[in-house]
């Protein structure tokens, strides 16, 4: 009775409820400005996970973990003209704001022996100017371990490191200073190819991508809506009633994100564009059940009142359901997925609210179109085969059950091989230019990811002690051992190239003095001269010491043996008294996130059928009835966990999400039949007739909203990620699946049992 009060509220006063609800959408306007972009991994994973407090404890003690990696290919970087543009590249790419540091083959430092012990001096002072320089340049430089480092043997590639500030990254700063960068490195483009990798790079490009998702698939996915419901109602109110209620909901949307401080983020930025199709719902019922009382004679208030009273309860259930499989993703552990379900049940309750008073309230206000009024059924209507189809359940529902039960057994196998996977790069697409650059830092210098080794001994001047060095010795060979694994380095490399310097170049000398004073006296010797970079591998009282390697991009499955291998072997021969070490980085967020992403996908599934059962329940005062409605949902979700399962699809940020979505979503066709079928039995009609005739009606509803969702969501397919693409291709097939087995399904189970018929 409140709903319908609320109805009647809205019908005697169209106006003024069609200015409120425009007020406050104005008021959700104004906040719009305040929701930013953010796409770094370690944003996905809450601050007080272990795992980030350990790369932010690395961060503070270390300085900056985050480096991006600039590769200039050419015949012969040795050559005059590459060397002159390596070091302009340096040398601009330092002077913009953000930048810590910049090293590159031109500006590190050799050590070298003269009069007072050491000498430390650049390893030139200017850019070689012919052949002989050149080549003498290039025997310095592989000559030392740190330029060997960043240019290939046979000279085809050279390497430049930027490391960014630590309170830079994770930032709309660094967004700016990655798009500095790259217009650098495109003003020198040619004729050597320069590749910019790292991870402000692929949150720079992820972002962009994310900007023109919106831009260019919020207005296709809108068209597409519109060309589908101007087919379906053949009337101008059937398709802009539903799109305006799905434009305010959808400001409502970004405005509460623009209040509660939530950003939009690779899984977020989507919530505008499928609200687009899921709010819409609601309005395609609402007009859908409106024609029809209008085809019955009834006019004006009358037929707006009529349909209110019949679509109040089913539009609030279905969206409570609707939102409470996106409420359930607020149990996720990855930070994007929770805001994106919180917002996005938000939105649908905002659309639930528009589509029970502003399209009533416009209604009112309108006059019935004259094809309605003269429309007649036809043989060839959807209506006519949707009750073809509707008998056919009700006469056959023992074999439409078998049928759908060997299917779903056929797709729970398929589910069996879903595996999980956090790899950022699958996002781009292979072809984007920071994945091209990532492939190429690999080719030419092994990684393109940083994995470190926090080394604790737990006392002041610990490291310098000559058994904590030869173990870290022993745990770079171990590093360097592994598969996928490069370049491993630490401060033990400098005390063992000042060794051998201080021991007049003698090779057999490069290793760890004998005693704690003679590396204090070297480490010391170092700093006197002028050497610096010694507070990026060890703590100010050296009580810490960082290890660091490359690793190559493997995805997912390939990173967790890695990191896993690591993990164990640390703890197994390297831990023991006065010697402690941890493994950090951004590779271990990334396992971290699939370790959770399974997980969350089950909390979240598990509490979305609970919720949306007990909702139905309870709506319905029935357990049983919620019971069948979750018949198809369970359909539903086993199907798409197969259909990922053989196509290879993992489970990921985005695929995490759609079994609670299509929970959420695709009960909304069963409780709008069940809603139909129980007022066709309150008129006292044969079972099977209100069925067929449920069928005929209502189906007409559930067919536009499929439909309209499953070509809504088939517009991610164009997106920029190509996991959005994935996404996109999924939600469109569980759509699809869940009203079919709506229609079928639902209808079987109730010319079965005697369950809603009273």
């Amino acid at each position: 009775m409140g709903m319908m009060r609320i109805a009647g509220a809205v019908t005697n006063n169209p106006k003024k409820t069609i200015a409120l609800l425009i007020g406050i959408s104005i008021l959700f306007g104004l906040l719009l400005p305040r929701v930013n972009f953010e796409a770094e991994m370690q944003d996905m994973v809450p601050g007080g996970d272990p795992v980030i407090q350990d790369l932010e404890e690395a961060t503070e003690v270390f300085g900056s973990q985050d480096v991006v990696m600039v590769v200039v290919k050419s015949d012969n970087v040795f050559e005059f003209g590459t060397l002159k543009k390596i070091d302009e590249l340096s040398r601009e790419l330092s002077e913009l704001d953000g930048v810590e540091g910049v090293t590159s083959p031109l500006n590190i430092d050799l050590i070298e022996s003269s009069d007072v012990l050491i000498e430390i001096s650049p390893i030139v002072d200017r850019v070689p100017q012919d052949a002989d320089e050149a080549e003498e340049f290039k025997k310095r430089l592989l000559g030392s371990r740190m330029g060997e480092s960043l240019v290939t043997e046979e000279g085809g590639a050279a390497l430049i490191l930027v490391t960014i500030e630590p309170n830079v990254t994770g930032t709309t700063r660094a967004n700016r200073l990655t798009e500095e960068m790259l217009a650098i490195v495109e003003e020198n483009q040619g004729p050597e190819s320069i590749y910019v990798v790292g991870d402000a790079v692929f949150g720079h490009y992820s972002m962009n991508s994310m900007n023109r998702d919106l831009l260019f698939l919020f207005p296709l996915v809108s068209l597409v809506v519109i060309v589908v419901l101007y087919l379906s109602f053949r009337s101008v109110n059937g398709f802009v009633l539903p799109l305006l209620t799905v434009a305010l909901s959808i400001v409502w949307m970004i405005g509460f994100m623009g209040l509660v401080g939530f950003p939009f983020s690779i899984v977020s930025i989507v919530a505008p564009i499928i609200m687009v199709a899921i709010g819409s719902a609601y309005g395609i019922h609402i007009v859908n059940r409106y024609y029809e009382a209008a085809e019955s004679g009834m006019r004006g208030k009358e037929a707006v009142v009529s349909t209110m009273q019949d679509m109040n309860a089913p539009v609030t259930m279905t969206a409570l359901t609707t939102a409470a499989g996106f409420v359930s993703l607020a149990t996720s552990f990855v930070i994007p997925i929770r805001q994106f379900g919180i917002a996005t049940a938000f939105g649908v309750l905002s659309a639930m609210i528009l589509s029970l008073t502003f399209i009533p309230a416009v209604l009112t206000l309108q006059q019935i179109p004259k094809h309605i009024q003269k429309r007649k059924g036809s043989r060839l209507s959807l209506s006519f085969f949707l009750g073809r189809s509707g008998r056919y359940v009700a006469d056959h529902p023992r074999l439409v059950t078998l049928v759908a039960c060997s299917v779903l057994a056929f797709f729970l196998v398929g589910a069996l091989r879903i595996s999980t996977e956090a790899d950022f790069t699958r996002y781009l697409g292979e072809n984007n230019p920071a994945v091209v650059g990532m492939r190429v830092v690999e080719e030419e210098f092994g990684g393109s990811s940083r994995l470190s080794v926090v080394v604790d001994t737990g006392e002041e001047d610990g490291i310098k002690e000559p058994g904590v060095l030869k173990e870290m010795v022993r745990l770079q060979e171990y590093l360097n051992s592994l598969e996928y694994v490069s370049d491993p380095s630490s401060l033990t490399d400098l005390v063992m190239e000042l060794n051998q310097v201080l021991q007049g170049g003698d090779p057999a000398e490069y290793r760890i003095p004998d005693t704690r004073q003679a590396v204090a006296q070297e480490l010391l010797l170092f700093t006197m001269q002028g050497g610096s970079g010694i507070d990026s591998m060890v703590s100010y009282n050296f009580d810490k010491a960082l290890v660091s390697a490359q690793v190559e991009n493997v995805g997912g499955p390939g990173t967790r043996e890695i990191v896993d291998r690591i993990d164990r072997d640390l703890d197994e021969e390297f831990n023991s008294e006065g010697f402690q070490t941890k493994l950090v980085g951004l590779p271990k967020v990334m396992i971290r996130l699939m370790d959770r992403i399974l997980d969350s996908q089950m909390w979240s599934l598990f509490l979305s059928i609970g919720v949306v059962g007990f909702i139905v329940s309870l709506l319905f005062r029935s357990v049983r009835i919620g019971l069948i409605c979750a018949v198809p949902l369970l359909f539903t979700v086993g199907m798409n966990f197969g259909i990922m399962g053989y196509l290879g699809i993992p489970l990921d940020v985005a695929t995490a999400m759609i079994a609670s979505i299509a929970i959420g979503i695709g009960v909304d066709y069963s409780i709008h039949f069940v809603s139909r079928y129980r007022k066709e039995m309150r008129g006292r009609q044969d079972k099977s007739e209100a069925l067929v005739t449920a069928t005929k009606t209502t189906g007409r509803g559930i067919s536009f909203n499929a439909i309209t969702l499953t070509l809504g969501f088939g517009v991610l397919l164009f997106s920029s990620f190509y996991f959005m693409t994935v996404f996109g291709l999924l939600l469109a097939l569980t759509m699809l699946i869940s009203s079919l087995a709506a229609l079928t399904l639902i209808p079987a189970i109730l010319r079965m049992t005697g369950v809603g018929s009273k």
